[in-house]
């Protein structure tokens, strides 16, 4: 099969990829063993359902949110759990919508009994970059507390960061925590010509190395993610184009007209987000 990169050399896809992420996460066996090591739980999580990626508005003055990968454990736990390449400005609000519209979504509709009885949401965000205006950390954990006397006010609403950027080029003797043998492994596959590393500590690893193997991909993944490599490098370069543009009449206007040119071009909304950084609603105006 005719492809447009060279994988001669490269044993396995790119994790941080929208296909590389998704091929990898969204195998039943594999989540169960990342959210397994993310929560300790007390008991083990025996299922879990892949719910549907889409979430409607609520009435037609609100958008709908799309995730990369949305599931449900089996006492009705949702976990949204999405990769982000490229900071933004105003991340941290976008992991408060995006949990909110979830929470709000269990509203009972039509039940004059509902009495607000919630199940609990969580928001996983793999980041390839350090959040701005925060201390970099691996892992962080978010949640609701009292200010005055640190008591947890709620559980039901929880967030995860996990960074990335920290675990690159480094030996194999860096890691020592569960969490860190995920993102170590994220961080490198590409490098790796062998096994994985760390089967010992998380069997579903052997799994992970199966599946991302560009050699075992189905002629259909491979040109899924042959095209999601192309839309990458395309993005790479009118982001370069961008900065050109905006030393020269400001880099708003450049960001503006990288991000019509994208859209001329029939790349999907959400990698143009991704690309540009500005919202829905400023793309849909161009």
């Amino acid at each position: 099969m005719t492809t447009l990169f060279d994988y001669s050399g490269v044993r396995y896809i790119n994790p941080l990829t929208d296909f590389g992420f998704k091929k990898i996460f969204g195998d039943k066996e594999v989540m169960k063993a990342f959210l397994t090591d993310l929560l300790q739980p007390s008991s083990p999580i025996k299922d879990i359902i892949f719910l549907d990626k889409e979430l409607g508005p609520d009435n037609e003055t609100f958008r709908g949110v799309i995730y990369d990968l949305r599931c449900m454990t089996e006492d009705g736990g949702e976990f949204i759990v999405e990769m982000q390449n490229r900071g933004q400005e105003h991340f941290s609000e976008r992991i408060l919508y995006y949990l909110s519209r979830s929470f709000s979504n269990q509203k009972g509709s039509g039940d004059k009994n509902w009495d607000y009885s919630l199940k609990p949401i969580y928001g996983v965000f793999f980041l390839n970059f350090h959040m701005k205006g925060f201390k970099p950390r691996y892992l962080r954990t978010i949640q609701m507390t009292v200010s005055e006397t640190g008591e947890l006010f709620s559980d039901k609403l929880k967030a995860f960061t996990l960074e990335i950027p920290d675990f690159k080029d480094k030996s194999e003797d860096y890691p020592k925590t569960k969490i860190e043998y995920w993102l170590y492994i994220l961080a490198n596959m590409q490098k790796f010509k062998g096994p994985l590393p760390f089967t010992q500590e998380q069997p579903a690893f052997k799994k992970v190395g199966r599946i991302s193997e560009i050699a075992h991909l189905t002629p259909d993944d491979l040109r899924s993610y042959d095209k999601n490599m192309d839309n990458i490098r395309t993005s790479n370069e009118v982001m370069s184009f961008a900065k050109n543009e905006g030393r020269e009449e400001g880099i708003k206007e450049g960001i503006y007209k990288v991000a019509k040119s994208m859209k001329g071009m029939g790349l999907p909304m959400t990698q143009i987000i991704q690309a540009t950084e500005l919202s829905e609603d400023e793309i849909a105006a161009l």
